[in-house]
């Protein structure tokens, strides 16, 4: 499996998809930088909120696409006549875009890190590497998700629909009581009471029923359950391609 994650690296390299996990981090940090000016406190704040909210679903919307994008112009005749099964290869997909997801957040901590260091900050090393590890364990469903849409229906549907759902449920779900009903929703309300901040990107209020680290494990379980369920069905529905190679 991992010698497929290798080869989906290597399909990859030299192009923007490559990248994306390290510039669209830094990206991040610039316009938030831009956008607050040096405001004590402000920078590692804006920058997490600004990432788990909006730059984070694209980024891994257009990195699933260009995932696909080569092998779905030859109708996934290279990857259904490797001699493997169909679904090994669409596995070897998800790994790699794992492995991007994890090191994204990882430069994300880090720039939030130093931000902090340089501007002042409310959120401790400690939360700041569990926010990391939550982000990409509770994105990890989006990824089968991205790759159906992207196989399936093209760029435009991948990134319309992800920013969509995303934007439904950082609106209208992560401060409420039904939070866990919406995957998009789950990141942002588990980083209230790891990190303090509203999905608006404002302080959580002392004595905020946000902070109750409670939502923790529940969010967690659910995030793998939806990746689980979305892997299954996706697997399934590339392996049924291998008679079209």
């Amino acid at each position: 499996m991992w010698s497929l994650t290798k080869t989906e690296h290597l399909k990859l390299k030299h192009t923007i998809g490559s990248k994306l996990p390290v510039v669209t981090p830094a990206i991040t940090l610039l316009l938030v930088l831009s956008l607050t000016g040096g405001i004590e406190n402000a920078l590692p704040a804006g920058t997490w909120n600004w990432w788990y909210t909006m730059l984070l679903p694209g980024m891994m919307a257009i990195l699933c696409y260009l995932c696909i994008q080569k092998d779905k112009e030859l109708n996934f005749s290279t990857m259904l006549s490797l001699g493997i099964p169909a679904g090994a290869g669409w596995m070897g997909k998800i790994i790699y875009c794992s492995v991007c997801l994890l090191l994204s957040n990882i430069l994300i901590f880090l720039g939030s890190l130093v931000g902090g260091m340089v501007f002042g900050t409310t959120i401790s090393p400690g939360k700041g590497v569990f926010g990391a590890l939550l982000l990409s364990i509770s994105y990890l469903w989006a990824i089968p998700f991205y790759l159906f849409l992207s196989a399936r229906f093209g760029l435009f549907a991948c990134i319309f629909s992800g920013m969509a759902l995303s934007a439904g449920g950082v609106a209208a779900l992560a401060d409420t009581k039904i939070w866990w009903i919406c995957p998009s929703a789950i990141p942002v309300r588990l980083m209230c009471p790891v990190l303090g901040i509203q999905p608006n990107g404002l302080p959580v209020p002392k004595g905020s029923p946000l902070l109750g680290m409670g939502v923790i494990v529940p969010g967690v379980l659910l995030s793998l359950l939806w990746l689980v369920v979305l892997t299954f069905f996706t697997v399934r529905w590339f392996a049924g391609r291998e008679g079209e190679a």
